[in-house]
């Protein structure tokens, strides 16, 4: 079943008194030790709740209920029903409707100590709040029109942002970016609608062969414009995930040692005995504010040692989600070659991006290495790599860059998807405006096709939550972090 949900166009909404009846409260701010931590209060009882626990320092300042909108104040916070202060803080008030939910807003700003959060949060539950669910802030906020559902999103991608690429994309989304790019294809699908019911209506004054063709080409364009933004999302999604770099290859070929030069620290143990990486070692490079998701892994090879074989499966699950693969080769292990040559090829079948690494470049023995790999790569880079080279990590982290923007590039005024979500939503879309233009070159009747396009509206409407499921929005919000 289908909600409507109001957005910033004012379209209906539907409110869930059970949800929004309740005055919520959390710690927004990150667990442990700070200097000042922050406690958000929302909903109706918010002013009333605060009037109980807030002692203005001058008496002449107003109770919480009663403070002028935005505005702060400076005082001490008391347990419930107790003289016993708990810490001196500063109250902040937004008015709804204009606050983050759309509801009262109290923000305490207090010191950051454990024992202090807790105990003013156990004292706003005792005078009548409810703890608030992941997300529950801005599942408000979508509920009352505050933001909607690709802005929800975007906030969510901004706290967890680890590099400043993530930080753009998800600071445009919430910007509203994609949601008027969004906005921008439903209203050339509801003109499009709108040509077709006029023929359908009016046969003889409307219908010509001229204007069948521009609506044939209006759906082109739309189509055209669906199918970059789905292609878009790999790149997408590499720049909201981070780019998934596996260093792979037999034992002790170097591709600790590989890892460990990338990050300029002994992240991994290198030793001369093969098998002595287990288990996968993860780290984080961020490069020209792309953020890379290093994985070394365990050698790949036949062993009948319990610890060793998991960490080769979990070597091969790594495999499966890597954007690239580094898979090393060493000048000392030629009987090994052959094994490479068939893991390459197996790993080619499976679409999967590999680039060699020729390992151990200061070895005699790395010119047979060569050869071999200019007799039996074809179309695969190959990069010489020593860990003695002061400039390898430099050289191949340009490397990385490079692979990553093979991807493609998005225009600036482009849809760009990071979302799975979304992009289910646009392949859907595309599929319903796929049939319609067969439909309408086949001369199926007109009012079928402007069933499909207006399933096609509606399926984009899902994105941006203007017309959404409630068991989706739960979904969605129960992914954030609570006090968000």
């Amino acid at each position: 079943m289908k909600t409507n949900f109001e957005n910033k166009n004012n379209e209906q909404i539907i409110h869930n008194d059970k949800e929004t009846a309740a005055t919520i409260a959390a710690v927004s701010t990150p667990a442990g030790i700070s200097g000042i931590a922050v406690i958000r209060l929302s909903g109706d009882q918010a002013g009333f709740i605060c009037d109980q626990l807030f002692q203005p320092m001058n008496k002449n300042f107003k109770k919480p209920s009663q403070m002028q909108a935005y505005t702060v104040g400076v005082g001490y916070w008391h347990a419930y029903q107790k003289k016993e202060i708990i810490d001196q803080i500063v109250l902040t008030f937004f008015k709804a409707p204009h606050s983050y939910t759309g509801e009262d807003v109290y923000e305490i700003s207090c010191h950051g100590g454990q024992y202090i959060r807790e105990a003013i949060l156990q004292s706003l539950f005792e005078a009548g709040a409810e703890p608030a669910g992941p997300g529950e802030f801005s599942k408000r906020a979508f509920i009352n029109g505050k933001l909607n559902l690709t802005e929800a999103e975007a906030v969510m991608d901004m706290i967890s942002a680890e590099s400043s690429r993530q930080n753009q994309v998800a600071l445009q989304q919430l910007r509203g970016n994609l949601s008027k790019q969004i906005d921008k294809l439903r209203d050339q699908l509801y003109k499009v609608i709108a040509q077709i019911e006029m023929i359908i209506e009016f046969p003889e004054n409307e219908d010509s062969p001229e204007k069948r063709q521009m609506i044939a080409n209006r759906l082109s364009e739309i189509n055209d414009v669906l199918q970059q933004a789905i292609a878009s999302f790999t790149h997408g999604r590499i720049i909201r995930e981070g780019f998934q770099v596996v260093i792979a290859g037999q034992p002790n070929v170097g591709k600790s040692s590989l890892l460990n030069c990338l990050l300029g620290e002994d992240r991994a143990i290198v030793t001369s005995e093969a098998g002595t990486t287990r288990d996968i070692v993860d780290a984080q490079l961020i490069i020209d504010g792309l953020s890379i998701h290093l994985t070394d892994t365990a050698g790949l090879r036949l062993t009948e040692n319990i610890v060793e074989k998991e960490g080769i499966n979990r070597a091969y699950q790594a495999l499966e989600k890597a954007d690239l693969i580094f898979y090393v080769f060493s000048p000392e292990n030629p009987n090994t070659w052959q094994q490479d040559l068939e893991e390459i090829k197996t790993l080619l079948n499976q679409n999967k991006n590999i680039t060699i690494i020729a390992g151990k470049r200061d070895l005699q023995e790395h010119q047979e290495l060569s050869t071999f790999l200019d007799r039996h790569i074809d179309n695969l880079d190959i990069l010489d790599f020593s860990a003695f080279d002061d400039q390898a990590d430099l050289s191949i982290k340009k490397y990385i860059l490079q692979a990553f923007e093979k991807f493609g590039k998005t225009e600036s005024d482009a849809i760009l998807i990071t979302h799975l979500r979304h992009r289910n939503i646009l392949e859907k879309t595309f599929s319903h405006i796929q049939e319609a233009e067969q439909a309408f070159e086949n001369q199926i009747p007109l009012d079928i096709i402007s069933g499909l396009l207006q399933a096609s509206a509606e399926n984009l409407a899902e994105i941006t939550g203007d017309q959404v499921s409630e068991e989706l929005i739960d979904t969605i919000f129960s992914e954030f972090c609570v006090g968000k």
